[in-house]
């Protein structure tokens, strides 16, 4: 790299943080204008937004513990298992969370070491059903194909 690149690409980092410097500083601006003019546009707007906001989190709220009350329901039931299992697929349905289960979606998975040419599922991942991120890893270990005992497998 020349003198002038090094000296070109120092000038363009300084901008950056020029402009960065700026933007926060009109968001400063605007959130003062927020609160000392609360009749403006852009207050009336944001006080909107706060006041969705606060309708949506009570709602997840209530939701959250209608939720919970199920739950306890689930537990004291005769067959506590069965019912918590179908409770918690519902659930996972209505949050658009998916279970994955197949080692072969490496993006969903630790592993956590072995040797083998295949993998054992030992506990699964939950992805995102709209985004595909994954929220929670699962986890699997390379094994001999003889030793997958039954679980889920995958050859890596």
């Amino acid at each position: 790299m020349t003198r002038h690149q090094r000296h070109l690409l120092h000038r363009l980092s300084e901008l950056e943080r020029a402009v960065d410097r700026i933007s926060r500083s009109i968001e400063k601006i605007e959130v003062a204008t927020i609160v000392r003019e609360p009749s403006s546009g852009v207050a009336v707007d944001a006080y909107d937004g706060l006041r969705r906001q606060i309708v949506a989190a009570a709602g997840e709220r209530i939701a959250h513990l209608h939720q919970l009350a199920r739950f306890a329901e689930a537990v004291g039931a005769e067959r506590p298992s069965a019912e918590l299992a179908s409770l918690v697929d519902e659930w996972l349905v209505q949050a658009g969370l998916e279970r994955v289960t197949d080692p072969h979606e490496h993006d969903y998975f630790d592993v956590l070491g072995g040797t083998g040419s295949r993998l054992r599922v030992l506990r699964p991942g939950y992805r995102d059903r709209v985004t595909g991120r994954p929220v929670v890893m699962g986890q699997a270990e390379r094994v001999e194909p003889a030793a997958t005992g039954g679980q889920r497998e995958g050859v890596r």
